[in-house]
């Protein structure tokens, strides 16, 4: 069986459910793979280091690997930003400045994974107080950060962040999507040989 694009994403989220099989008999909503299987297949797949680290914490929400990942994001934002010639943020302070790319990288996986849970609702995508109860203003329970709180994170004023380093961070976030069809192009492959129902 050939399995599409997005069928393919929906199996990997090992924690979400299966709704086309709720209706049929099946045990409703249990999804077809657990975080163990989406594992082996990543640790099988042919893919760089940082698109296993990246899958496993995306879609098995393994934060054991955290550590690793975080270092080799960085790094990639660094020779990102050095592909692209973009120039230091701080060029009198170069810890300053390493820190900022530290910072920027740490960005990116919270955006890539969306971590960026809802502080209304708690990530529940409901918003309860007292006896009120309707659906939070958020995308889902995530809450991406405003610009002016990425600035403060990243340590630079909003200004600059605005004008300047907003758009180089989308194109790094654009940039390390690219994990998400590397591992995808790997394991469509690999899960089609399994014969996966």
């Amino acid at each position: 069986m050939n399995m599409n694009r997005l069928n393919l994403m929906a199996m990997m989220t090992a924690k979400g459910m299966d709704y086309e099989k709720a209706g049929k008999g099946a045990i409703g909503g249990i999804p077809t793979l657990t975080a163990q299987d989406v594992a082996g297949a990543l640790g099988m797949a042919d893919i760089s280091r940082e698109a296993y680290l990246y899958g496993l914490l995306k879609y098995t929400e393994d934060k054991t690997v955290i550590h690793e990942l975080d270092k080799l994001t960085q790094q990639a934002v660094i020779l990102f930003a050095l592909k692209q010639g973009w120039k230091e943020p701080f060029p009198g302070d170069k810890k300053r400045s390493l820190f900022f790319f530290l910072q920027l990288g740490r960005l990116v996986i919270n955006e890539l994974v969306g971590e960026n849970l809802c502080g209304t609702c708690d990530g529940t995508g409901v918003y309860r107080h007292k006896k009120l109860t309707r659906k939070c203003s958020c995308d889902n329970g995530r809450r991406p950060m405003r610009k002016a709180e990425q600035a403060k994170f990243c340590s630079v004023h909003y200004n600059t962040w605005n004008t300047k380093w907003l758009e180089r961070y989308n194109a790094c976030v654009n940039e390390f999507q690219k994990w998400d069809v590397e591992i995808i192009n790997a394991l469509s492959k690999k899960l089609n040989d399994f014969q996966i129902n």
